[in-house]
């Protein structure tokens, strides 16, 4: 297992760089936090859904801006060995193929957690599309909140769409999850997050669909378009 060997001087370089190309390359990037509490007192759990390359660095970008927690996110041994850098912002690695090598890994999170840590992890364990359903989904979180009933667990989902604007735009929905997990077995729990995974995301993309962005707040605003650059100038020269 890779560990992590983070650094406080390269997350604040790489939030900035990250601040600049999320700014490039989406429209706007919106955030529904229905958190109702502070900072977790506990161990914190949180799962989120896998369906883009992005994903890894929205995991950062959240937790830099938004979470602000003590946080360490699982990530698979390929990645890891591709992008060595992610060390650097907490990422430790999990190979699924070597049951010796994913107990580490999995006992590596429960140390975090009982140090009273945040812990990342994407249950579906690779990248599928958006729309994939029934969710792939791993039991390591079952085993987390099975052996430690009394941590925090967080759902977030990304949701990545076109709308009106010639670049993407990003939804994210941040959940806590107050379930009683203490009589459910590990498939129970592992069925149970999958299922309430599925219908968070399936909510997040009614709401997209309808045009429903009460509950959202804007988190980033891209870059100006093509479009709107042409506009502007439509505008300025019809003074």
């Amino acid at each position: 297992m890779i560990e992590p060997k983070k650094s406080p001087g390269f997350q604040r370089i790489l939030a900035n760089y990250l601040t600049f190309q999320l700014k490039k390359h989406f429209y706007r990037v919106w955030i529904d936090d229905q958190r109702e509490g502070g900072k977790s007192s506990s161990g914190h759990l949180i799962l989120a859904n896998h369906s883009s390359w992005w994903d890894g660095l929205m995991v950062f970008y959240l937790n830099h801006y938004v979470i602000k927690e003590d946080s360490y996110a699982m990530m698979s041994q390929k990645g890891m060995e591709d992008y060595s850098f992610f060390r650097k912002i907490g990422a430790f690695s999990v190979n699924p193929d070597s049951p010796k090598d994913l107990v580490s890994s999995l006992k590596f999170a429960e140390k975090c957690l009982q140090q009273k840590k945040t812990v990342w992890i994407f249950p579906q364990g690779k990248e599928e599309h958006l729309e994939k359903r029934p969710l792939s989904f791993m039991s390591g979180p079952g085993f987390l909140i099975e052996r430690n009933p009394g941590i925090k667990v967080t759902m977030v989902t990304f949701y990545y769409t076109f709308r009106h604007d010639q670049r993407p735009e990003l939804f994210i929905r941040i959940c806590e999850e107050n379930g009683d997990h203490i009589n459910q077995s590990r498939k129970e729990l592992t069925d149970s997050l999958r299922t309430i995974m599925e219908m968070r995301l399936d909510s997040l993309r009614t709401d997209i669909i309808q045009e429903d962005l009460s509950s959202f707040q804007l988190l980033l605003k891209g870059f100006p378009t093509n479009s709107e650059w042409l506009s502007f100038w439509k505008r300025r020269n019809q003074r």
